[in-house]
């Protein structure tokens, strides 16, 4: 599905002149997603990639703790009764749902979204559901070390693969490699968080394994995303931005090494920097 639609605009510059254009923007629906039939979380999201997004979302804020739990991801098209119309009875978002059944029904497998009800997720922010943040973080175990060489290559490698992003902007993505700097897969979303979901539900729904591969994000480093990456078991998270000061604290505690600003020929390491070794000397 495409990630993008052509709308009529006005350009305006600064000498006054005015003129009637087509230009392309970032598509948003609203995705419900259920789980044994209890509503969890709405979030805002682009339109691709969808089971991975709902796979990955359910394991990272824990609701589910094994991918094999799942016996169905049923996604249903959009319909009349569950569009958002405003007032004059235009429909302000697509919807979409997403429902998943596991094998094993319980009221550990139905979990209150928390006292306010149906969770909503932007695509602006960060968020981390109750019953995540409730638990300790798992620690990261992995043997991987990456060569320096390596990060300094993510950057570059993911720009040339946002298929999206460079043809019309206002896209995050998050990439999965493994030790060797080898691409595996790209997302794009409107969303930082999402993008995230859906690698790690790339992961899940393949059963790779996640102990010697690094995610690389456009977008920051921050403490939800830390429990989100070690609920998947990531052991390397590599950004082109920032990184916050608790993201860092809590990463180092559970072995999660985190990279900050890899841009061009240079980067920093904010926790766990023993996974990340220089080049071999070669030998004259």
């Amino acid at each position: 599905m495409e990630l993008g639609s052509r709308i009529k605009i006005e350009k305006v510059r600064s000498d006054g002149s005015r003129k009637e254009e087509q230009d392309i923007i970032p598509r948003e629906i609203l995705l419900h997603l259920f789980l044994n039939g209890k509503k969890i979380s709405i979030i805002s999201c682009s339109p691709g990639d969808l089971i991975e997004l709902a796979s990955g979302y359910a394991l990272s804020n824990g609701y589910i703790d094994d991918h094999n739990k799942i016996n169905l991801i049923e996604l249903c098209q959009k319909n009349q009764e569950s569009e958002n119309f405003n007032k004059d009875g235009d429909v302000m978002a697509e919807n979409t749902i997403i429902k998943i059944k596991t094998y094993e029904v319980s009221e550990k497998d139905i979990i209150q979204p928390g006292p306010g009800g149906i969770k909503y997720i932007s695509s602006g922010c960060g968020s981390l559901d109750d019953n995540a943040a409730a638990i300790w973080p798992p620690s990261i175990r992995s043997s991987m070390e990456v060569n320096v060489g390596i990060i300094l290559e993510l950057n570059r490698k993911n720009l040339s693969k946002q298929k999206y992003k460079n043809a019309f902007g206002g896209l995050h993505s998050a990439s999965l490699f493994d030790s060797s700097g080898q691409m595996i897969m790209v997302m794009e979303d409107i969303g930082r968080h999402n993008c995230l979901d859906k690698v790690f539900g790339h992961i899940f729904i393949r059963e790779m394994d996640p102990s010697n591969k690094i995610i690389f994000t456009s977008g920051r480093v921050s403490l939800d995303l830390v429990f989100k990456v070690s609920r998947a078991s990531i052991p390397v998270v590599v950004t082109n931005s920032s990184v916050t000061y608790s993201a860092a604290i809590l990463a180092d505690k559970i072995g999660l090494t985190i990279i900050g600003y890899a841009r061009g020929n240079r980067f920093n390491i904010y926790s766990y920097p023993k996974r990340i070794i220089n080049s071999k000397a070669r030998k004259a």
